[in-house]
Parts: structure tokens; sequence; C-alpha cells
């Protein structure tokens, strides 16, 4: 008798007749799975080159679904949470089961839909039930066009958010807070591909990963293109303050850009290195922009220190120059991400 506690279990291979090699299951498995004498299962060749056998009970999860029954008294907050819980995990079909008062659920329900998930539409809406399905395919938005698109839309943000605060345009700076909910999104999806990797629901070469380990390099470029476009957005908001409150930042323009200059050159270089897997690249290009960014950050101090003294002026400028400096920080943590992922 095998545990199932164990995680490895050793098999000779037999060989029948002249070409067919066979390998016997653990009873206790087969019989914990439903496996009977002559029951069909997949074997999926992974990229690694090992083997996987998918049980019946897995293979009807292929096309998973979740149910999620709402009670009086709760609140939006929880039921965001229930909602996109179930979204994350990769869920395709959620069946939602509203209670009497439903009218409140359903707003929420339907905003949640526009405003955090892709691909997701409403099936189906009845008085005491609502049916939402994932109807985008995993092979349409694989994670490497996730991470490019995120990548694009927050270099966008970051030109426009020093654009708007350069040339006192607030309806620019308006734009850049509206795409941080796009990004969100683009985030939210990549969490659930990465989920749906791991649980099986996806194998990994669908989604466009050459195995399960990258899963986790590409979980830490999402956070932090997630991240850097929440500092962009920092950047059109503490512009748009210095605007609205009539604050000049004349004399400090040269040095703001420059930084801005630097953040974006190190933004888009960690995204090409990551998305190329250039690991050589990534490795060169940690060493040479420490050192930038040091420098730049010690000129924009040195010129701020020679300005008259105007407390709201300087620290809502320091502001920006820090989420330059963040944005710089996450794309290092990109490019280290970069040399993790082309490890051979």
């Amino acid at each position: 008798m095998v545990s199932m506690e164990a995680r490895e279990i050793v098999r000779r291979v037999q060989l029948i007749g002249r070409s067919t090699y066979v390998v016997s299951l653990p009873k206790s498995w087969a019989k914990r799975v439903g496996l009977e004498r002559g029951t069909s299962v997949p074997i999926v060749l992974e990229p690694d080159g090992s083997l996987r056998i998918i049980p019946p009970p897995l293979q009807e999860a292929k096309r998973p679904e979740s149910r999620l029954s709402l009670r009086e008294g709760m609140s939006e907050g929880a039921l965001v949470r229930e909602l996109m819980s179930r979204y994350l995990a990769g869920f395709k079909v959620i069946r939602v089961s509203l209670p009497s008062d439903a009218r409140r659920f359903r707003e929420v329900i339907k905003r949640v839909v526009a405003n955090k998930m892709i691909g997701v539409e409403l099936l189906e809406e009845g008085e005491r039930n609502m049916i939402l399905q994932v109807l985008v395919n995993v092979e349409e938005l694989p994670v490497n066009s996730v991470i490019q698109r995120m990548g694009q839309v927050t270099s966008g943000m970051i030109d426009d958010s020093m654009e708007g605060l350069l040339t006192k345009n607030v309806g620019l700076l308006d734009d850049v807070l509206d795409r941080d909910d796009f990004i969100d999104k683009l985030y939210l999806y990549l969490l659930r591909q990465l989920n749906a990797g791991i649980r099986g629901f996806v194998g990994v070469e669908e989604i466009g990963l050459m195995s399960l380990e990258e899963i986790i390099e590409y979980a830490v470029v999402g956070k932090s293109l997630e991240r850097s476009a929440d500092h962009a957005q920092k950047i059109a908001e503490n512009a748009k303050s210095l605007i609205e409150a009539g604050i000049s930042i004349s004399g400090l323009e040269g040095e703001l850009e420059s930084m801005a200059k630097l953040a974006k050159e190190i933004f888009q270089n960690s995204i090409r290195c990551f998305t190329g897997r250039d690991r050589e690249k990534a490795l060169a290009l940690l060493d040479e922009y420490p050192p930038k960014l040091v420098e730049a950050e010690q000129r924009f101090l040195e010129r701020i220190l020679e300005e008259p003294c105007d407390a709201r002026r300087h620290m809502v400028v320091r502001l920006i120059a820090d989420s330059l400096r963040r944005i710089c920080d996450y794309s290092m943590d990109i490019l280290e991400a970069t040399i993790d992922l082309a490890l051979e």
C-alpha cells in the first residue's frame, strides 16, 4: 500500500512486446480518483519533458464552474472580494444566487464586470440568479502579450503625466488617471491566467509559458508593472494639484525631465529584456543604470536646494521625483526577474 501523503512514487518501467513501455499506477491513487479497468486518461507531455496524467475528476474541471450564494446584509466589499476571488482563480463560469432584495447586488456585480474583468459577459439574469462566463480564450491573450500591453500603456502614462505637468494640461492628466483602471484589469487578467495554469485548468503552454516554474517570474513582473502604473498615476495626481493651486515648477523642469527620461528608458528596456528573455542584456543594464540614477537624483536635490523655500511646492515636487525613482526600482526588479527566467 502506498501512502497518499507521498509526493514521489518510484515505479519500474516494464517492456511489453517489442515497443510498448508500461508503468503501473498506485492502486490507492487510482481508487481515489475513480480509475477503473478500461478508463481512458489523457497523458500530457510537459515542456520540461515530464508527463502529466489527468484523471476523470480533473478532466471535468477543464470547464470549471463556481457557485456564489449571496445573503441579505452582505457588504459591497465582501461581494466584490467573493466575485473577484472566483475570477482570479480561473473559473470559466460563475453562477450567482441572489437574495430576495437583489437590486443593489445586481448593480455591484455589473460594475465589477465592467471595471475589473476582461472577457466576462452576463449570460443570464433571472429574478434570483445571474450567470457570468469568461468568453475570451487563453490563446487569444497569452501572458507575454499581457505583459507587453501593460508595458506600452504604462510607458505612455509616464510620458503623458510629465507632459501634462510641463504644459499644464489638466485634460491629459485626467486621461492618465483613467488609464490606470485599464492597467488594473490587465493585471487581474494576468493573475487569472497564472492561477488557471497552477490549478491545471489550462496547460502552461496554452498561456504562453515554457514551464510551471516561470509563473513566479511572471507574477513578479506583473506586480512591478502594476505598481509602476500606480506611480505614473501619482505623478499625474500631484501634477494636477500643482496646476490647480497655481504653483509653478519653474527652475526644476530640466532636472525632472532628466529623471523622467531615465525612468522611461530603464522601464522600456526592462520590458524588452523580459519579453525577449535577454539575460545578458539584463545583467549589463543592472550594472549600467544604478550609477546614472544616483547622479540624476543628486542633480535634482542640489537644484531644489538652490530654489527659494516653498514648503508645499517642494513637498509635491519631491513626491513626483520619488515616484520616478520608484518606477526605476520596479524596472530593476523586472530586470532581475529576467535573469531568473532565462536561467538555464
